[in-house]
């Protein structure tokens, strides 16, 4: 589990009172960061973050992590990063709570339980939060939303999921701080959000058996990443990768197959082609 600093929001006090264990990384940390596709990655509001930080990001959800982000990263890392989504709808918030509805299907019930199990299950959303919408429903999944946030707002979805290549995205609107003397039903609505939070986890560790069914062939000794399918191509460059090469025993996902070479991606998310004797 790595949570990515942000200045709104503070995921790490909800993962440290669902009991996740975790690391703390800044986001100028990402490019070089040897994220792992069985992980899961958090990223605060407001998840501003450079453009090769961005693509640390797209490389990991690529390779099956899980990214869960929240509130203005709609705007600075969703939109740009993952293209006809899910998009800022130039609404801004007020703090305030309110009551939240399931709308996922039955194969989210792991994601989604012990959430919506009674009426009064609450929401709180943030003092200039970014609501947003679903610029495309056949690729996005509404999980949560609200009636009553739609009636003020326009729009009510407060939380929602896409699949990009092999990996997940999912997003929320708002914030949680967990804060000592908070009123009831601030707490109550935290406890939705750390109780997603859980859920993220546990859903994510029940995924690695698709990965390994995946990412199926393993590297038989170090072999370079190359640009093109030839034996003069160069490596591929530095800036597109953490890594240009293949450890020994590196398991990888076939891409494409073109003469003697095959195009992979490792669980990093790199991506180049090898001859397939490597393999």
């Amino acid at each position: 589990m790595v949570v990515v600093a942000g200045s709104a929001d503070h995921m790490d006090q909800v993962l440290k009172r669902a009991g996740v264990s975790f690391i703390v990384v800044n986001p100028e940390d990402l490019p070089e960061l040897p994220l792992h596709g069985r992980q899961v990655l958090m990223v605060n509001c407001r998840g501003e973050m450079s453009e090769a930080s961005r693509e640390r990001v797209r490389r990991f959800v690529a390779a099956g992590g899980f990214l869960y982000t929240t509130d203005h990263a709609v705007k600075e890392l969703i939109e740009t990063t993952f293209p006809n989504t899910l998009a800022y709808n130039h609404t801004s918030t007020e703090q305030a709570i309110f009551p939240l509805q399931l709308r996922g299907e039955e194969k989210d019930r792991g994601l989604l339980k012990h959430l919506g199990n009674q009426s009064s299950q609450l929401w709180q959303l943030a003092g200039g939060g970014y609501l947003f919408r679903v610029v495309d429903p056949q690729k996005v999944e509404v999980l949560m939303e609200s009636e009553e946030v739609k009636k003020k707002y326009g729009t009510g979805v407060l939380g929602a999921r896409f699949r990009y290549q092999d990996g997940v995205v999912i997003h929320v609107t708002g914030h949680f701080y967990s804060q000592p003397g908070q009123r009831g039903e601030v707490a109550e609505a935290g406890q939705a959000f750390e109780q997603l939070s859980r859920n993220v986890v546990e859903t994510k560790a029940a995924d690695g058996a698709r990965l390994e069914a995946l990412y199926n062939k393993q590297a038989k000794r170090k072999v370079m990443l190359q640009s093109a399918p030839a034996p003069s191509a160069r490596p591929v460059e530095p800036s597109t990768v953490t890594t240009q090469s293949l450890g020994q025993g590196t398991r990888v996902k076939v891409l494409e197959k073109k003469d003697s070479y095959v195009r992979v991606r490792d669980e990093q998310g790199n991506e180049g082609w090898v001859d397939q004797d490597a393999l």
